[in-house]
């Protein structure tokens, strides 16, 4: 067998953990020094692309005639996001967490997810967050995206399109960490928690997206940990008009522009 050796230096950062991948790739864990007095840890690959401006009324899951009124408002609200035009994202894999200083975020699995903050901290912290990425809280548009992506990973992975139209309008406790999941005991898990497709953290923690303009409301997506999978469905997006509160059982949804740099 023949084996190399190769030293990764990360500019502006050290590197704080290897991890060996099932795959034989290496997962980093990398503190860096941001903006200000935040740091935080990002890992390598902690960030997927969503290739929403491949998406299209022709895939074939977009053929599926859909059987309940959740499945219905999804679809169209798909069409209608294709229709205006989508752009490429990157979204993390993983809920994030606090970092060490308790000053800024990471997305380090096997750590509390960073709830019990406000809409205005996390609309903060997302900006500060990769600035020279473009990094905010997403858009429902872009979480809209995002789902349609996530079926279309689905059913890529093997499940048939009525399934996994089902499992993200209509009950998605196959998902994600629900109330009514497999082995739940309602207890919030650590971030990294029930894999499906490369995505880990599809509920446990309710999503934070980003304020809608002009009406000073924002919205909460999806479920968590002592929520219903059935009632809240990771299709299941809310308006919310408390910018101030905490929010004990929900993560900002931060997104990173594409074309902007290399995650």
């Amino acid at each position: 067998m023949n084996c190399i050796e190769q030293k990764i230096m990360v500019p502006g950062g050290r590197v704080l953990k290897a991890e060996v991948m099932p795959d034989g790739g290496c997962l980093l864990t990398v503190e860096l020094n941001t903006a200000g007095d935040t740091t935080c840890c990002l890992q390598e690959d902690i960030f997927k692309l969503v290739p929403a401006s491949k998406l299209s009324p022709e895939d074939d899951f977009m053929k599926h005639q859909p059987k309940t009124n959740a499945e219905r408002e999804l679809k169209e609200l798909i069409e209608t996001a294709i229709r205006r035009g989508l752009k490429d994202f990157w979204c993390p894999r993983y809920d994030p967490a606090f970092n060490d200083a308790g000053t800024g975020i990471c997305y380090v699995p096997g750590k509390k997810p960073a709830v019990d903050k406000s809409y205005n901290w996390w609309a903060k912290t997302a900006k500060e967050f990769k600035p020279e990425q473009g990094s905010r809280l997403g858009t429902k548009t872009e979480y809209i995206a995002f789902l349609a992506v996530l079926i279309k990973e689905l059913v890529n992975s093997g499940k048939s399109v009525e399934w996994a139209w089902n499992a993200v309008c209509n009950d998605s406790k196959e998902l994600g960490h629900y109330a009514n999941s497999d082995n739940a005991k309602n207890v919030l898990k650590e971030t990294g928690s029930r894999g499906v497709v490369g995505w880990y953290d599809l509920a446990n923690t309710c999503k934070i997206l980003a304020e809608e303009e002009d009406f000073g409301v924002f919205w909460f997506a999806g479920g968590n940990y002592f929520l219903s999978s059935i009632n809240f469905s990771l299709a299941k997006v809310y308006h919310y008009n408390n910018c101030r509160e905490d929010n004990i059982d929900s993560v900002g949804w931060i997104v990173l522009e594409a074309g902007r740099t290399d995650r």
